[in-house]
C-alpha cells in the first residue's frame, strides 16, 4: 500500500514539474516580446522547448515504469532539468535587457 502511494507521489511530482516547465516556457515567450536583446530570449525559449520534449518523455516513462529506483532516478533527472531552466529564466530576467 505505501509503495503504491509513494509511486503515485513520484508520478504526480514529475507531472507537476512538467506543468511548471510549460508555465516557464509560456512566460519566457511573453516576456521575450518586450526585450530588445535578440539572443537571450530566443535561445532560452529554444532550450525550454527541447526541455519540454525531454520532460514529456520523462513523464510518460515514469507512468509506465514499475521499478521504484527507476522512478526515483527519473524524478531526480526531472528536478535537474527544471533547476537548469529556472536558473536560465532568472538569468534571462535579470541580465537580458
Amino acid at each position: 500500500m505505501t509503495t503504491t502511494i509513494r509511486n503515485r507521489t513520484l508520478e504526480f511530482s514529475v507531472t507537476g514539474l512538467s506543468v511548471v516547465l510549460l508555465a516557464l516556457t509560456i512566460m519566457t515567450y511573453f516576456l521575450d516580446q518586450n526585450k530588445s536583446n535578440w539572443v537571450c530570449g530566443p535561445v532560452l525559449f529554444l532550450i525550454e522547448l527541447i526541455a519540454l520534449g525531454l520532460q514529456t518523455i520523462l513523464t510518460v516513462s515514469i507512468w509506465k515504469t514499475t521499478n521504484e529506483k527507476t522512478k526515483l532516478a527519473l524524478l531526480v533527472l526531472s528536478i535537474l532539468i527544471i533547476g537548469f531552466i529556472a536558473y536560465g529564466f532568472v538569468n534571462f530576467n535579470l541580465n537580458c535587457t
